[in-house]
């Protein structure tokens, strides 16, 4: 005696794509939700919230790529939650939500000192260190000559002997 099995085709029609993203989810009041995507196709996605979003809600997503769009909560366990777009993603919106934002590379020092990455930023003609050094000291004075003068002003009103 054999068993038969039946498989039955996942209901999803895109191809799913993990791609662990940091994105902003919208409640159905619209308030804004920190969220990590889990996967992402054309139809919806997978989604990491710390929220209370129930089962056929409306929310938007906005992704880097994509910008925001409307979905729909179809299942959820726990704090995660499956949700559909209400209008699919074409391919190239898809492609370009997969692509991300551009990332700069992080420039570290290397021990000569040096930079390791980036181009050499083009920096305005810098006054000499005397100067600068110069019109610092100049303004500390200055503001410790009117804290005093401001003092001595409402020591004399206290004191009457500056009319007001």
């Amino acid at each position: 005696m054999g068993l038969v099995a039946y498989l039955y085709p996942d209901a999803r029609w895109a191809e799913r794509h993990q791609v662990e993203r940091d994105a902003t989810l919208r409640d159905p009041n619209w308030s804004p939700i920190d969220v990590t995507v889990e996967d992402l196709s054309e139809s919806g996605f997978r989604v990491t919230a710390a929220a209370d979003l129930p089962v056929g809600a409306e929310i938007g997503l906005g992704l880097a790529g994509i910008g925001l769009r409307q979905a729909r909560v179809a299942r959820r366990a726990e704090n995660l939650y499956g949700c559909e777009f209400l209008v699919p993603l074409t391919a190239a919106e898809l492609q370009a939500a997969l692509a991300g934002p551009p990332t700069s590379p992080v420039a570290l020092p290397w021990s000569d000192g040096s930079v390791a990455l980036g181009p050499e930023e083009d920096h305005p003609e810098r006054y000499p260190l005397w100067v600068r050094a110069l019109s610092i000291t100049a303004s500390a004075v200055a503001a410790w000559l009117i804290v005093i003068a401001l003092g001595w002003f409402v020591v004399g009103v206290v004191r009457g002997a500056v009319p007001i």
